[in-house]
C-alpha cells in the first residue's frame, strides 16, 4: 500500500503543515522589537515631543521598535556620538549641523524638517534701549557657539540690515546660562538665546526679547529659517529602512495629534528630559506656545528648493566652509 496516499497520512501531513506554520507565526510576533537608538539635546520641540510622548504611550512597541534615547545637554556631544556610529536617528539635529556633517563625509540624510528658528531670541537688558540689528553696531554680542543655528539665524538677521555680524559686532561665546549674568553686568550688550533658556532668562525679570531673528528671516525671504531636523545615520537607514519608514511613521501621527496631547507630551517629556529641569505645566506652556509653528511640509522638490536657498545664504555666513546640494542628503522616504 502507497502510503503517502492514504487519506490519514494526507490528513496528518496538513495537521503537521498547519502546526508548523502556526508555530513560525507565533515565533514572528513574539520577535524581539528593532533597537533604534536615537538622540536628542534638551528641547521642547514638536519632534521631541512626539518622540516622548510615543516612547510613553507604546506606538513605537506596537511599530516592533524600542527606542533607546540618548539626551545631551550640548548638541555638539550628540554629533560627535553619531559621527562615531552610536546614533541611529537624530530627532533634533540642527539643519545647519547636518549640512556641516555632510560635508565632511559623515553619512548621514535628512529625513524631514522638524522646526523653524521661532525658539530662538535676541535678548538684552530690561532697561536697554537696543531694538534692532542696526542698533548693535560696535556693541558686545553673545552667542553661545560660532555655528550652528544661533549663530546663523542671527548673522542672517543682521544682514537683512546691512550690519555684518563678523565685522561690524563685537561676538563671544557663553553657554546659556552664563548669558543672563553677562548682560547684568554689562560684559554684553545683547544676545541670542533659545528655548527652555529663553524663557528661564525672561523670568529673572532681568532681560526682555527685542526680536526674533527667525522671523526677520522669514518676513525677508518668505521662507523658514529651517533649524532643526529629523536624520538619520545612513548605514541605519540602508540596512533597516523598514524599521525607519515606521519610526517616521510613528513620529508623523504623535506630531499630528500633539495639539490634543499637550498635557501627556509635557509629562512624557519632564520625565524622558529631566536636564531640561522644568515642570509640567511649564513645559506644556512653551508646547502650546510654538507647536503652531512646527514645520509641516515633507521632503519635496519645492521644499528642498527653499533648503538649497538657505544653505547658499549661509555659506556666505562661512556656515558652511563650501557649497552643498541639499537634494543629495535629503530624501524621501
Amino acid at each position: 500500500m502507497n502510503t503517502k496516499s492514504h487519506p490519514i497520512w494526507k490528513y496528518a501531513t496538513a495537521v503537521a503543515s498547519a502546526v508548523v506554520a502556526s508555530l513560525a507565526i507565533a515565533a514572528s510576533s513574539q520577535a524581539a522589537p528593532t533597537k533604534v537608538r536615537v538622540g536628542s539635546t534638551v528641547s521642547v520641540d514638536a519632534s521631541a515631543a512626539a518622540l516622548c510622548l510615543a516612547m510613553e504611550n507604546g506606538a513605537f512597541e506596537k511599530a516592533g521598535l524600542e527606542v533607546d534615547l540618548k539626551v545631551f545637554v550640548q548638541s555638539n556631544q550628540k554629533y560627535d556620538t553619531m559621527k562615531a556610529g552610536g546614533l541611529d536617528m537624530d530627532i533634533n539635529m540642527g539643519a545647519i549641523n547636518a549640512a556641516q556633517l555632510h560635508s565632511a563625509g559623515v553619512p548621514i540624510v535628512v529625513l524631514r524638517a522638524g522646526t523653524p528658528a521661532d525658539v530662538w531670541a535676541v535678548i538684552a537688558k530690561k532697561d536697554s534701549t537696543l531694538t534692532k540689528p542696526q542698533d548693535f553696531k560696535g556693541k558686545k554680542f553673545g552667542v553661545v557657539s560660532l555655528s550652528g543655528t544661533n549663530y546663523g539665524t542671527t548673522y542672517l538677521a543682521f544682514k537683512t540690515e546691512g550690519i555684518d555680524f563678523r565685522k561690524d559686532v563685537r561676538v563671544s561665546t557663553l553657554p546659556p546660562s552664563a548669558l543672563v549674568t553677562a548682560l547684568e553686568k554689562g560684559d554684553i550688550d545683547g544676545a541670542t538665546t533659545y528655548e527652555p533658556f529663553l524663557t528661564t532668562a525672561l523670568k529673572t525679570g532681568a532681560v526682555k526679547v527685542l526680536f526674533r531673528p527667525g522671523d526677520i528671516y522669514q518676513q525677508k525671504f518668505n521662507e523658514p529659517f529651517i533649524a532643526l531636523v529629523i536624520a538619520a545615520h545612513k548605514d541605519f537607514l540602508e540596512s533597516n529602512r523598514s524599521d525607519a519608514e515606521k519610526f517616521m511613521a510613528v513620529i508623523e501621527e504623535t506630531r499630528t495629534s500633539l495639539p490634543e496631547h499637550a498635557d501627556e507630551a509635557a509629562a512624557a517629556l519632564v520625565k524622558h528630559m529631566p536636564e531640561m529641569k522644568m515642570s509640567v505645566a511649564e513645559t506644556k506652556e512653551l508646547l502650546v506656545r510654538y507647536l503652531p509653528d512646527a514645520i509641516k511640509s515633507q521632503n519635496t522638490p519645492e521644499f528642498i528648493q527653499s533648503v538649497q536657498n538657505l544653505y547658499d545664504r549661509l555659506l556666505e555666513a562661512n556656515q558652511l566652509k563650501s557649497p552643498v546640494k541639499a537634494s543629495d542628503f535629503w530624501i524621501k522616504l
